[in-house]
C-alpha cells in the first residue's frame, strides 16, 4: 500500500472525512486530499500528527512514505 492509501483507509476505517481528519489534525483538507493522493509528501512532523489522529503509529506511515520515494 502507499502511504496515501494508508491515509484513506485508516480515516474510513475510523469514519472520518476529509474535513474531519483535517481540522483534528490541524491541516486543511486540500494537504489531507494531496496526501492521499500521492501529489505531496507529508513532512515528519505532519506525519507524527497523521499518526495520532489515524490512531497508528508514525512508523507506519514513514515506511509506507519511504517505499513510496524509492518506488517500490
Amino acid at each position: 500500500m502507499t502511504l496515501g492509501e494508508i491515509i484513506r483507509a485508516r480515516r474510513k476505517a475510523l469514519d472520518l472525512t476529509q474535513a474531519e481528519l483535517a481540522d483534528r489534525s490541524g491541516l486543511s483538507q486540500m494537504s489531507v486530499s494531496l496526501f492521499e493522493n500521492g501529489r505531496r509528501n507529508p513532512s515528519l512532523g505532519t506525519l507524527d500528527v497523521l499518526a495520532v489522529h489515524l490512531k497508528c503509529s508514525t512508523s507506519d506511515l514513514l515506511r509506507a512514505r519511504e517505499e513510496d520515494q524509492h518506488g517500490r
